[in-house]
């Protein structure tokens, strides 16, 4: 069984989204995909809506394939994963966190 945690994610309007990219690049990926309960993690910046009209409700979506939920939460209740989380909510203004297990 797969498992899934999706961060839907909106910068600060101060927030450069440069900055925030490279920040996900040197200080996100490198401890958060080295984390045993994480399988894999990637951050996809959104750009336009499929059908090109309107605007994205978001900026950013995360995908994590974690090994199970209660491994997750007990990483993130971490000092290393409270520190990474404190410096992703200086970029990041609002976000909405969701999980699910993959229909295969």
């Amino acid at each position: 069984m797969t498992h899934r945690v999706y961060f839907l994610s909106t910068l600060h309007e101060t927030t450069d989204p440069a900055a925030y990219e490279d920040w996900i690049r040197t200080g996100d990926y490198p401890p958060a995909r080295a984390h045993p309960a994480i399988v894999s993690y990637d951050v996809t910046r959104i750009e336009a809506t499929l059908d090109g009209t309107g605007t994205p409700s978001i900026q950013y979506l995360e995908v994590l394939e974690v090994t199970d939920l209660q491994s997750y939460r007990e990483a993130l209740a971490t000092p290393a994963f409270e520190q990474l989380l404190a410096e992703w909510s200086t970029f990041v203004a609002s976000a909405e966190a969701v999980h699910g297990t993959v229909i295969e």
